[in-house]
C-alpha cells in the first residue's frame, strides 16, 4: 500500500496528488465515494464502488441463475430482430 500526504485547505478539501489521481483514473469533475470508518476515512471511484455492490450482491445469486441483465438484453436483440423483419 502507497502513503501519501495531503494538505487541508480553508474550506476543509484535500487535494490528490497528480501520481494518485492518474493512478485511479480520475479526472477533473470525477466522483470518488469516501466512507468514516472508526478513524480512518476510507476512499473508492465509482467503479471500485460499484465492483464492490456487484460483489456483494453477486453471493446471493444462485449458480445457473440468469442475470436479470443478461435478460433483458436478450429481450432488447429478439424485439431488434423482429423489428427488422416487418
Amino acid at each position: 500500500m502507497e502513503t501519501f500526504k495531503v494538505k487541508l485547505d480553508g474550506s476543509g478539501r484535500i487535494l490528490l496528488p497528480a501520481k494518485v489521481r492518474k493512478q485511479l483514473e480520475l479526472e477533473k469533475g470525477g466522483v470518488v465515494i469516501g466512507s468514516l470508518d472508526k478513524e480512518q476515512v476510507v476512499l473508492w471511484t465509482q467503479a471500485q464502488a460499484i465492483r464492490k455492490a456487484q460483489a456483494y450482491f453477486s453471493q446471493f445469486r444462485k449458480k445457473g441463475d440468469q442475470l436479470w441483465s443478461d435478460e433483458l438484453i436478450e429481450e432488447r436483440r429478439e424485439e431488434a430482430r423482429r423489428e427488422l423483419e416487418d
